[in-house]
């Protein structure tokens, strides 16, 4: 469970007005969780489902995303340099749901501008797909990300998603020389010695999908993007991994999918949040 400050007394703001996004007010509660989400598609998609797993476990949300599609940590990094002497540089689409209700969409920001709106309690940064599987294209920018993000916004928890492998069908596999369980193998021990170096809380959407049964459903060939069966599990592993929570207990399933399936999904997402049963 990642443990994140409360308030002392709930206050109110303004949503940051951006262009291209329409805002609203926003209250900010004591029992709310802040989340902002710096990464791509792999993360975008946690916008469809988490908001609904949260508000099932009864646990308030403010969730936001900054997304370029397939962006990895080194351009993250470049992205934050060139915005730190141009404010005007607003490099993402910026996206934001509170308790369900989507305040700001497709609206433009910089990664420092995200951070300053809000006293985020956790910021959740993950590395490219294409190069997850890759160690030495980690550093030094996700270092870098990490560093800034200490220093903009204090009181923030850090955690990186681990994201999953490709499904068998896609063409990169051959090029990388490996199928997808080698692929996973490769990117959980990265995202792990990242962590590790860094002390960095893993949310581990990619072991979750791993032991999941029937894992090519989570996909829509030839897509290597999760489905809609894939985004429910992501949202799962983010609830139960930032509010501490064992989500086999959640009563939310999408209507179109059968309960058996929805145990199963549930079942492999506390088994990578807590293999031991613990």
């Amino acid at each position: 469970m990642l443990r994140f400050p409360c308030a002392a007394i709930a206050v109110c703001m303004m949503a940051l007005a951006l262009p291209g996004g329409n805002a609203s007010p926003v209250s900010q509660d004591h029992d709310r969780l802040r989340l902002l989400m710096i990464g791509n598609s792999f993360s975008l998609s946690n916008l469809k489902e988490m908001p609904n797993v949260a508000l099932s476990m009864g646990r308030r949300l403010d969730m936001a995303s900054l997304y370029i599609s397939g962006c990895s940590l080194e351009r993250h990094w470049s992205n934050f340099l060139v915005s730190a002497t141009n404010a005007t540089a607003r490099q993402y689409r910026f996206d934001r749901i509170v308790d369900g209700k989507r305040i700001v969409h497709k609206g433009r920001a910089n990664i420092q501008e995200a951070l300053a709106m809000e006293k985020w309690d956790v910021v959740v940064v993950q590395q490219a797909s294409p190069l997850s599987w890759r160690p030495g294209t980690y550093e030094p920018f996700g270092g870098s990300i990490v560093a800034k993000v200490r220093e903009l916004a204090p009181q923030a928890k850090i955690a990186v998603q681990e994201t999953w492998s490709y499904p068998p069908w896609d063409k990169r596999l051959k090029k990388f020389g490996f199928d997808h369980a080698e692929m996973y193998r490769r990117l959980h021990d990265a995202y792990a010695s990242f962590a590790a170096r860094h002390g960095l809380d893993i949310i581990p959407v990619g072991a979750a999908a791993e032991s999941v049964p029937n894992r090519n459903a989570l996909f829509t060939q030839p897509d290597f993007h999760f489905n809609r069966e894939g985004v429910y599990l992501q949202g799962l592993a983010f609830v139960a991994k930032l509010y501490g929570v064992d989500v086999r207990k959640c009563e939310y399933r999408p209507e179109w999918m059968n309960a058996g399936r929805a145990a199963e999904i549930k079942s492999a997402v506390m088994n990578a949040i807590s293999p031991n049963g613990k």
